[in-house]
């Protein structure tokens, strides 16, 4: 528990107050809470757990570890197609959090409440001697039997990401040490990407009846993809000149690819990679420029054929581009110190 503070006064102060806008909460004053979904809705639940010196640096700010917490799972809830409504919160506090950690926090999370419009549901706060760590259940809605998931791509459908990919796991070299980025503006932009994702929370929606499978892009572009293809069984071949960067991030990896290949294995982009039907070429650039969220097309699935790798990269020649594990592994090594 926090220094000079016990559980039900830490609750009181910091947390009673996220969780106004749902009722089912009961002021978190219970020890359960009640969930009903709208009329013709069903609840779609995640959960992600982020460990200080793994999943972020340790000298992170408090309102950013909420915030990037808070987003991750608003990144899951999307890229099924649902709308967030709230979560549940547990946090393992070490000694060195004191009273304003846990104010900066929650002021962290209650700006996301306005943002995104959910709610805090409830929870559990113990003490731990290890590092600091939190797990958010969240919970969102979606019409009946329309979530976007996995499993459902074609063996010829065409493959999109959103937004741009690499920036975050750019910027985390920089927060760490280890990647010098000279320009102080695209320094800036790019450790943003990283200590604040921007879930596609407007898109995931708008793709219901027309994404076939989608997946947010957390361990990796061509990870993720293989997820989704290995869900699917299908095969993917995607193109690395099509694959969206940004400009800070093109700045850094011209004349350099091994570090341009990393950004398609890098992770933490909390974009949304999805396959959907030719058919669908037009209504996804409507899409796109009805919501104002960039999405390219970067390459397809086909069918599995024996010996060949769930998804295959290609460089603008058509030459194959080797992209090693392809995504960040969870029980292998740390990605923050």
């Amino acid at each position: 528990m926090a220094r000079g503070i016990d559980e039900f006064d830490l609750i009181r102060r910091y947390f009673e107050p996220l969780s106004n806008g749902e009722p089912g909460a009961l002021g978190l004053r219970d020890d359960a809470a009640w969930l009903r979904p709208d009329p013709g809705t069903e609840i779609i639940v995640s959960a992600d757990a982020i460990v200080a010196g793994v999943h972020f640096p340790t000298s992170t700010m408090p309102g950013d570890v909420a915030r990037r917490a808070l987003r991750v799972n608003l990144s899951d809830i999307a890229a099924k197609g649902a709308q967030a409504r709230c979560y549940t919160l547990t946090l393992q506090l070490p000694d060195t959090v004191d009273e304003e950690w846990l104010a900066a926090f929650a002021a962290g999370l209650a700006g996301d409440h306005e943002t995104y419009g959910v709610s805090l549901l409830g929870g559990d706060t113990t003490r731990t001697s290890g590092p600091l760590s939190l797990s958010i259940n969240i919970f969102g809605q979606i019409a009946e039997n329309s979530m976007i998931k996995r499993s459902s791509a074609g063996a010829e459908d065409d493959v999109y990401v959103s937004g741009t990919i690499g920036d975050a796991c750019l910027g985390l070299g920089s927060i760490v040490g280890g990647l010098a980025v000279d320009d102080a503006a695209d320094r800036a932009f790019l450790e943003g990407r990283f200590w604040r994702p921007d879930p596609r929370v407007s898109l995931g929606p708008a793709l219901v009846g027309v994404a076939t499978a989608s997946a947010d892009v957390s361990d990796g572009l061509v990870a993720d993809l293989g997820h989704i293809c290995a869900a699917s069984d299908v095969a993917a071949e995607i193109h690395q000149h099509l694959v969206p960067i940004s400009d800070a991030a093109r700045r850094l990896v011209t004349d350099n690819q091994p570090l341009r290949t990393n950004l398609m294995t890098g992770g933490d982009d909390y974009e949304i990679v999805f396959t959907a039907p030719v058919s669908a070429r037009e209504t996804i650039v409507s899409i796109a420029s009805q919501i104002g969220v960039s999405i390219t097309r970067i390459g397809c699935t086909i069918p599995v054929t024996s010996g060949a790798t769930a998804v295959t990269v290609h460089d603008e020649a058509g030459d194959i581009v080797e992209v090693g594990v392809g995504g960040y592994r969870h029980f292998g090594e740390h990605v923050a110190g």
